[in-house]
């Protein structure tokens, strides 16, 4: 009987994991690597490819020298005009196509855009501590990691606190 009830319930979970929600799903602060201060806030978020799950990025807001916050996707002002187009850099996509590998637990197979040089690298990502995540642009072995820091929905500006981000889909400027 215990057996019979542990596969009938076995059976029903794998609905539940295969639908939850990918890892790093939120908000992340990133920090400039020269100043070692705050520089933006990026939404990782989860969208459909061909029915396969992937995550992407999307600068939301961006900070002042003084550590202020100076722009949301209320009112971008900053151009990314190394990038085709010269799009707002808040607002910009930075980071997608990027598939979870649950043996490694990280994500790799995906593309991030240096939005200053509007260059293109081959990225992964992974946490080693619950509060940082660790990204890095490569080309080939040779690649830089940064650290971005976890932020609390309660940290973001407020216009940003009910961001929905379910029907992003990842806009690919290059």
């Amino acid at each position: 009987m215990k057996l019979k009830l542990l596969s009938v319930l076995s059976v029903l979970m794998v609905p539940m994991v295969s639908n939850a929600a990918m890892p790093f799903i939120g908000f992340y602060q990133t920090i400039d690597d020269a100043t070692k201060s705050p520089k933006s806030i990026v939404a990782l978020y989860e969208y459909t490819d061909e029915d396969e799950a992937k995550l992407a990025g999307r600068i939301v807001a961006l900070y002042n020298a003084d550590g202020s916050i100076s722009e949301t996707l209320s009112n971008p002002t900053r151009v990314a005009d190394q990038v085709s187009g010269s799009p707002k850099m808040v607002g910009l996509d930075i980071l997608w196509n990027m598939e979870w590998d649950a043996d490694d637990s990280e994500y790799g197979d995906g593309k991030i855009m240096d939005p200053k040089s509007g260059k293109v690298y081959s990225s992964i990502m992974w946490q080693d501590t619950p509060s940082v995540l660790n990204v890095r642009g490569k080309i080939g072995p040779f690649g830089r990691t940064q650290n971005w820091n976890v932020l609390d929905v309660s940290a973001l500006p407020s216009d940003l606190q009910g961001l929905d981000t379910s029907a992003w889909r990842p806009v690919i400027i290059r």
